[in-house]
């Protein structure tokens, strides 16, 4: 009868884990203590490109903790923490890109986004929403209207079909969408990976256009290692980066697919996932690209989710409705979404300046 049953329990087990994403045998300890050498002294993250915490920067750490399993609460140094940072500078989130992450890491860490640093974060970000359906202002960039979708999605709340709709009609005929939302700028893969998350947190059908397009727009670009750059073409190469694979990745998991599958394996037998993976250094940490193998902070925090097999939102939250008057701020629309802020946490930027930004040694 013991045997019977052990039987039955590991039939069960391997048809589960065929029906599961194959997640990719990366060293999720080694990367998480690498994270932890570089935490500030006030509990945050610094983005790479300066030394000093940012709200932005820290979020983005906190998904990448919780996605890779580990508890933003071990993150200690003395008193302070990632999140114990995120509640003194809650009142700092002010722009949509900014508290769309913020929104974000907090229901991925438990904690309510109404009630959080003395801050109604989700009436604030509410109030960035135009009557076009644009999420933010002036200081934003589409990027923002992105991941405003995926943080309106985390809290439960009424995402507008005017702000689906303006991330449809900036798709490009090639399948994919810029940083700025424009058809005069060429296509990238990261923004085209938090387009296709958005969409899918919306209501998307996977078979849709949109985002079988958006699938064949990666398709089309694929390198032969199994990864992607930022665009392609590009005055600054091509070169498979850890960064943009791990977006792909993530597209590719908000759409139900699996990226170490036959489908997405190259002639040369590479897959995405083998192609991130590839970029694990000893320390944990992963380069920026094979050719820029120092350790990278960002390629690290935007790895770990994709290699654990997840797209955003990491969780959901019901916060319910408004507790407190939100800020009389409210934009008559959602204002002209050029700053370039926002393109700092794509690896194309780096690109763009000689790849000099993102390397980083510690």
């Amino acid at each position: 009868m013991r045997i019977r049953i052990a039987v039955l329990t590991l039939v069960l087990a391997v048809m589960l884990a065929g029906a599961l994403p194959v997640v990719a045998a990366m060293n999720t300890n080694a990367a998480l203590d690498y994270l932890k050498t570089q935490q500030n002294a006030d509990g945050g993250f610094g983005s790479g490109f300066s030394p000093g915490s940012a709200v932005n920067s820290t979020a983005d750490a906190v998904l990448a903790i919780v996605a890779a399993g580990g508890n933003p609460a071990t993150f200690a140094k003395g008193v302070n923490t990632p999140v114990t940072y995120l509640a003194e500078n809650a009142s700092s989130a002010t722009t949509a890109g900014d508290l769309s992450k913020f929104v974000l890491a907090l229901v991925a860490a438990g904690e309510n986004p109404r009630q959080f640093g003395g801050v109604d974060s989700v009436a604030r970000l509410e109030s960035l929403i135009g009557f076009d359906g644009k999420i933010g202002g002036a200081n934003d960039t589409f990027v923002s209207q992105l991941v405003g979708v995926l943080a309106l999605k985390s809290v439960e709340r009424p995402i507008p079909t005017a702000a689906v709709d303006l991330i449809k009609k900036a798709q490009q005929a090639g399948g994919g969408w810029a940083w700025d939302g424009t058809a005069g700028t060429a296509a990238d893969t990261n923004t085209t990976a938090f387009a296709v998350q958005s969409l899918m947190a919306a209501g998307e059908a996977a078979g849709s256009p949109a985002v079988t397009n958006a699938l064949a727009y990666y398709k089309g670009i694929q390198n032969a290692d199994g990864g992607w750059p930022y665009q392609n073409p590009s005055d600054y190469g091509t070169t498979t980066d850890a960064n943009s694979t791990a977006a792909a990745i993530q597209a590719m998991l908000a759409a139900g697919l699996d990226p170490s599958g036959a489908d997405w394996t190259t002639t040369a037998g590479n897959s995405p996932v083998a192609a991130l993976e590839a970029l694990q250094n000893k320390s944990g940490a992963f380069a920026w690209k094979a050719d820029t193998p120092d350790d990278n902070l960002l390629a690290t925090v935007q790895a770990l989710p994709a290699l654990a097999g997840k797209a955003f939102p990491l969780a959901t939250m019901a916060v319910g409705e408004v507790t407190a008057p939100a800020p009389a701020t409210m934009p008559t629309t959602g204002g002209e979404l050029v700053d370039p802020a926002w393109v700092l946490t794509l690896s194309g930027l780096a690109v763009a300046f000689g790849g000099y930004a993102l390397r980083r040694r510690r």
